[in-house]
């Protein structure tokens, strides 16, 4: 019998253990979703939509108590876990208003043929999670696909079990049939099982680039389809500006969303050469601002500690690299706390294509500057990643803007505004960031089946 534990990241005390589930079980849940899953798929949109605007409403009375949650388990600032689980309500309730339109028959006529398009069901799918955002991740992904009328079983990261079940819980508490969404308690070894079974049809990894190199694989392997979303290392580019501050004090927010743990966030600051020396010596003091108590619970705390220690290890690892490759540390680049639990705000300034925290994405507090001679040379160097998401462009001249975003790779490129995500609007990836689809319509349809039925011939 495997065993595995949930620690708090901040006081390193265990919250609990849990008990794997045995290969035997994992099929016993994976039928239990498919026997649940040929009845769903015929449920109407409208009671799907009852269903999932109860689990808002269940989500919003406890928002306080899964906030803590996610802060007990991965160190959130509880503030933010706060914001965060009502937000995701939203999303909830956004898919649940809107996917009935979405889904909708589309009727045909061209070529001669007429007809429609029905967007049909899968089955089940494997979902793997993230701990960075442990419920706003799953449910993203989640919701959709259940809307369109499939059924989930999820494998939480090990370091968040309790938000995990905390999910399932808020699924039976919003009176869903037993099986339209299952946790999991499941070890990485345990997915070619999982996907191996006939009765999975599909997966979807939120994660980094290892993990979704080896389910790619392993999806590959018995020709299940996959959506992959593996982080990024996205690009916030200053260009010909006058307000400084404003363009400094955006910049750590980006940076520090989440402690560094987004991977959307911002992490290469690439900046025109006449404003670089100002930039770098202000963002090093808005960066020792950000050392404010440690206790994640407490509302003035603006230091928590990073999802385990593990982490902690691998993000001062790179900056190590990083430094040695030849980057200048202006502030931070140490560990922190009695137990190693914080990573210090940690600048790093003269950072070129060939250094680690260039190259590689850092999962922390970490902000590395580069400086750009020309604008033609700061869009070069926004493309030259392996990892694209978004990117946040900064220009007083919009009408330039929109010109230098026309030429950026990525998902989503965003002008004088920060990197985030939202329900209504895709979020994909290119490069090594993934692929696949989730938000928006696209994400809604991702995990269905576009089926063509002609009804005439001319």
């Amino acid at each position: 019998m495997s065993t595995f534990d949930s620690i708090n990241p901040y006081t390193l005390e265990k919250n609990w253990t849990f008990t794997r589930h045995t290969n035997e079980e994992l099929d016993e849940i994976i039928q239990t979703a498919h026997e649940a899953y040929l009845d769903w798929k015929k449920t109407s949109f409208s009671h799907r939509q009852e269903l999932f605007l109860k689990l808002a409403d269940v989500m919003d009375e406890r928002n306080e108590a899964l906030a803590a949650l996610e802060t007990k388990e991965m160190g959130r600032l509880y503030h933010a876990a706060t914001s965060w689980i009502k937000g995701t309500a939203n999303l909830i309730r956004r898919y649940a208003n809107n996917a009935e339109r979405i889904l909708w028959d589309e009727t045909f006529e061209h070529d001669g043929l007429t007809g429609k398009y029905k967007y049909d069901s899968l089955g089940v799918i494997y979902g793997i999670a993230p701990w960075n955002f442990p419920f706003n991740q799953v449910l993203r992904a989640a919701v959709a696909n259940i809307m369109a009328g499939n059924t989930t079983v999820y494998k939480h990261s090990s370091n968040v079990p309790l938000c995990g079940q905390a999910i399932e819980d808020l699924f039976t508490d919003a009176w869903f049939p037993k099986g339209i969404y299952t946790n999991l308690y499941s070890s990485w070894s345990q997915s070619e099982h999982i996907l191996a079974n006939p009765l999975i049809i599909w997966t979807n990894l939120t994660g980094w680039e290892r993990a979704g190199s080896a389910v790619g694989a392993l999806a590959g392997k018995y020709l299940k389809p996959s959506v992959l979303e593996l982080g990024g290392n996205d690009a916030f580019i200053v260009l010909e500006h006058e307000n400084t501050d404003q363009m400094v004090a955006d910049a750590v927010a980006c940076r520090i969303n989440n402690w560094g743990q987004r991977c959307n966030g911002s992490k290469r600051f690439i900046v025109l050469a006449p404003y670089y020396d100002k930039f770098v010596e202000k963002m090093w003091i808005y960066m020792e601002q950000q050392v404010t108590r440690w206790d994640p619970m407490n509302k003035e705390t603006t230091l928590p500690p990073l999802s385990s220690t593990d982490q902690v290890k691998e993000v001062d690892e790179q900056v190590q690299r990083s430094i040695a490759d030849g980057a200048r540390l202006v502030t931070g680049g140490k560990v922190l706390g009695d137990n190693g639990q914080f990573y210090a705000p940690t600048l790093l300034a003269d950072v070129t294509p060939e250094m680690t925290s260039f190259r590689e994405e850092l999962f922390g507090p970490v902000a590395s500057v580069i400086k750009a001679k020309d604008t033609a040379e700061a869009i070069a160097l926004a493309n030259n990643s392996d990892f694209w998401l978004s990117a946040t462009v900064r220009w007083d001249d919009i009408e330039q803007l929109k010109e230098v975003a026309d030429q950026l790779d990525g998902w989503m490129i965003f002008i004088n505004n920060p990197a985030w995500s939202k329900a209504s609007l895709p979020f994909w990836w290119v490069r090594k960031s993934g692929y696949g689809k989730e938000n928006g319509p696209e994400g809604l349809r991702s995990f269905t089946n576009k089926k063509a039925i002609v009804f005439s011939v001319k």
